[in-house]
C-alpha cells in the first residue's frame, strides 16, 4: 500500500509540473489499461475518461481556489484506479487546480480594484471640498478602519482632485480670456478630457460673454436714451439684434419719458415767470412735447400763494427776505419771490413816508431807513449769491 501511494504522489507531482493542456488527450480504443471486454467501444472509453477527468477537475478546482494541493485527497484516493485511469484523473485535477487558482486570483484582483476605486472616489470628493474651502491637507493620515488598498486609492483620489482643481483655475481664466475675444468657444484638448476642467473653461467663457453682452446692452441703451430724449424717431442700429435691440428700444423709451418729465418741469417753472401761458418757440413743431409743457404750466398751483407771501414779507417792516425751503432750489421761484418781495418793500416805503411826513421827522427817519435797507439788501444779495 505504501509503495502504491508513493507512486501516486510521484505521478501527481509530475503531472502538475507538466502542461495540462498538452497532456489532455482522449484515450483511443488501443488502450490496454482498462481491463474491458473486446466489445468496449471508443465511446465507452471516452465516457470513462470524461468521468475520471471531471472527478479530478472538481477536486483540483477546489484545491486551486484554496491554494492547497491535494487538500481533497485522502489515503484511498487513486487506489481504485489503474495507472492510466489515475493519469486521466490527475489530468483533470491539474487543469481544475489551475482554474481554481485563476478564479481566486481574479476575485482578489477585483476586490483590490474595488477597494482602490472606493477609496479613490471618496478621496477625490474630499479633495474637491477641501480645495473649495481652502483646507488642503499636505499630509493625509490613513484610515485605520479601511484596507491598505482603500487608503492607497484615497490618497490617489485626493491628489488627483487637488491637481484637477489647480488646472481648473487655469482653465477658467483661459476660458474667460477667450470669451472676451471670441463669440464661439473652443476648449483646448488639455481641458477637454475631464469634466471639472471642461466645465471650468466653459464657465469662464460664459462669464466673459455675459459681461461683454451686458456692456454692449448698456452702450445701446445709452444710445437709445439719447435718441429718445432728443425726440428723434426710433431708428435701431443694424448691428443691434436680439437682446441688443431690446436694450436700445428700452433706452429710447426711457429717454422719451425723461424728456417729457423735464419739459413738464420747465412748464411748471415757467408759471413762476409768466402770468399767462405761452408755448416756447423751440417746441412749436413738437405738439407732443407742447402738451407736456402746457400740462406742467397749469399744474403749478403755488404761484399765487408764493406771490402773496413774498409781497407780505417785503411789506413788513424789518422782515428779511427768506424764500420758503420748498422753493430754494427752483431759480424761477426764487426770482419771482424776490420780485414781489421788493414790490412789498416799495409799498412799505410809501406808507412809512406818509406817516413820517405827518410827524415832522420825515427826513431824518427816511435817511435812517434808507441806510438800514441798503445794508440789509447788500446782506441778502450776498446770502442769495452764496
Amino acid at each position: 500500500m505504501k509503495k502504491k501511494l508513493a507512486v501516486i504522489s510521484t505521478a501527481c507531482l509530475l503531472i502538475l509540473a507538466s502542461d495540462p493542456v498538452s497532456s489532455y488527450a482522449t484515450p483511443d480504443s488501443s488502450s490496454d489499461v482498462l481491463d474491458q471486454p473486446t466489445s468496449v467501444t471508443n465511446e465507452d472509453v471516452k465516457a470513462i475518461f470524461d468521468s475520471l477527468y471531471q472527478e479530478g477537475y472538481s477536486l483540483g478546482e477546489e484545491d486551486g481556489y484554496a491554494e492547497k494541493k491535494f487538500e481533497q485527497f485522502d489515503q484511498t484516493t487513486g487506489l481504485d484506479k489503474s495507472s492510466e485511469e489515475f493519469t486521466w484523473f490527475m489530468m483533470g485535477y491539474t487543469v481544475g487546480y489551475k482554474k481554481g487558482q485563476q478564479q481566486k486570483e481574479e476575485e482578489l484582483k477585483t476586490e483590490h480594484e474595488n477597494e482602490m476605486a472606493a477609496g479613490e472616489e471618496e478621496g477625490y470628493q474630499q479633495g474637491i471640498l477641501d480645495y473649495k474651502h481652502a483646507t488642503i491637507q499636505s499630509e493625509i493620515d490613513p484610515f485605520p478602519s479601511k484596507s491598505s488598498d482603500w487608503n492607497k486609492g484615497y490618497v490617489q483620489g485626493y491628489k488627483k482632485a487637488i491637481s484637477l482643481m489647480d488646472l481648473s483655475v487655469k482653465a477658467k481664466k483661459e476660458g474667460y480670456d477667450q470669451g472676451l475675444e471670441n463669440d464661439s468657444m473652443s476648449v483646448p484638448s488639455m481641458y477637454d478630457d475631464e469634466d471639472v476642467t471642461r466645465q471650468a473653461f466653459t464657465e469662464g467663457f460664459e462669464t466673459a460673454q455675459a459681461e461683454v453682452l451686458n456692456q454692449q446692452k448698456k452702450q445701446f441703451e445709452k444710445q437709445g436714451y439719447v435718441q429718445g430724449y432728443h425726440d428723434l424717431s426710433l431708428e435701431v442700429p443694424a448691428e443691434a439684434e436680439g437682446e441688443l435691440q431690446t436694450a436700445f428700444e428700452q433706452g429710447y423709451e426711457k429717454g422719451q419719458k425723461q424728456k417729457q418729465k423735464d419739459v413738464k418741469a420747465d412748464g411748471y417753472d415757467s408759471a413762476f415767470t409768466y402770468q399767462t401761458y405761452r408755448a416756447p418757440k423751440s417746441l412749436q413743431d413738437k405738439p407732443e412735447l407742447v402738451k407736456w409743457y402746457k400740462a406742467g404750466f397749469y399744474s403749478n398751483k403755488d404761484v399765487k400763494s408764493l406771490q402773496q407771501k413774498a409781497y407780505k414779507d417785503g411789506w413788513k417792516l424789518g422782515k428779511e427776505m427768506s424764500v420758503p425751503k420748498k422753493y430754494k432750489q427752483n431759480k424761477a421761484a426764487v426770482a419771482m419771490y424776490k420780485k414781489y418781495f421788493e414790490q412789498g418793500q416799495k409799498k412799505q416805503d410809501k406808507t412809512v413816508s406818509h406817516i413820517l411826513l405827518g410827524s415832522g421827522i420825515v427826513l431824518t427817519l427816511v435817511a435812517l431807513i434808507t441806510l438800514w435797507r441798503l445794508r440789509r439788501r447788500k446782506y441778502e444779495e450776498t446770502t442769495l449769491d452764496s
